[in-house]
């Protein structure tokens, strides 16, 4: 259960998978596997519709949509998805991401005005909730990351969370002014005098929060804590080789299999787990975008979450239910 709730905030909550530069450390656990287990994955991936592919095409009475599938940090992988996506931009109608132009500066404004969206303003801090060794292993990572005790004792678990969820290298990549994907298509089309509209609220992804309990954050955070001095670095890399390799599925089903063995919950927990984090992250999330994006006119880019874009209640498959044709688009790679 934990190795699932950690894979998947990686994945899908904090929205940020690790770049996999060379100089990070790491290795691809998926590659890793016995050849008779990757090939059960990837059947269980394949079964799903769209379950590969980041660029895809949606057309219908003349109406194109180019759908993105991002990663939200640096890496220089990007820069070929750029050039494929950058003609389409050039003439889009409408460009349409998670957030919009300037939200995140907004977001940061937000909760300056009300910290308590994510920190504790009052009550037990971590270091009370964690325990004493927890809250140290704690401390020592975010004292590697640039920040200092004080603030991350009162950091909101899924928030400490999503800070251990980024390497140096990404916070490095981040002061350097390099973005992910998302980023990227932001800054061309603001270039291009286009604005980049927000499919969603800004404090979305933090509401959804609301939907678990504190202490199943605090196992959330307890079990990265534990992957700090295991295979952190490797998950960030597998995730995002398996993002390069179009694979995006295959992360689903990869973060499933890692957690069936965890002895400390019941398989009828686990589903339970799982259908949550599907419906609060995943299902109506994009459901609320399907009317954005049905209202807008002309071309329109849509650039997302690459695990946005697979299954029945993904983009994709909810797009050729409204009557588009849906066409995967090759990523070509320099």
């Amino acid at each position: 259960m934990r190795k699932f709730l950690t894979f998947l905030f990686l994945a899908l909550v904090a929205l940020r998978p690790a770049a996999a530069t060379a100089d990070c450390g790491g290795s691809d656990l998926i590659t890793a596997l016995p050849a008779d287990e990757q090939a059960r994955l990837r059947d269980l991936a394949d079964a799903v519709p769209h379950g590969s592919g980041i660029l895809w095409d949606a057309e219908r009475d003349g109406r194109h949509i180019l759908l993105v599938g991002t990663m939200h940090l640096y890496d220089p992988r990007h820069e070929a998805t750029m050039e494929q996506v950058r003609p389409f931009l050039e003439t889009a109608d409408a460009v349409y991401l998670e957030m919009g132009s300037g939200d995140e500066a907004r977001l940061q404004r937000m909760i300056a005005a009300e910290p308590s969206l994510a920190f504790i303003t009052e009550g037990p801090t971590l270091p009370d909730l964690l325990g004493e060794e927890d809250w140290a292993r704690l401390r020592e990572a975010m004292a590697d990351r640039g920040v200092p005790g004080f603030l991350a004792s009162q950091m909101r678990p899924w928030m400490a969370m999503a800070q251990l969820g980024m390497t140096r290298c990404d916070l490095e990549a981040l002061q350097e002014g390099k973005r992910g994907l998302d980023g990227m298509i932001t800054a061309a089309a603001e270039a291009m005098d286009k604005p980049a509209l927000a499919l969603e609220p800004i404090d979305t992804a933090l509401k959804a929060f609301a939907a678990f309990t504190e202490e199943e954050q605090l196992d959330l955070l307890r079990y990265g804590l534990a992957q700090q001095a295991g295979q952190s670095a490797d998950q960030a890399v597998t995730m995002a080789e398996a993002y390069f390799r179009e694979e995006i599925q295959l992360i689903w089903e990869f973060t499933i299999a890692q957690s069936v063995d965890d002895p400390a919950f019941s398989a009828e927990e686990l589903a339970d787990q799982i259908d949550r984090f599907e419906t609060v992250l995943i299902e109506d999330r994009n459901a609320a975008w399907m009317e954005r994006i049905l209202s807008a006119e002309g071309d329109t880019l849509v650039a997302v979450g690459a695990m946005h874009l697979p299954g029945e209640a993904g983009l994709l498959h909810l797009l050729e239910e409204e009557g588009f044709s849906v066409t995967r688009r090759p990523r070509m790679a320099k």
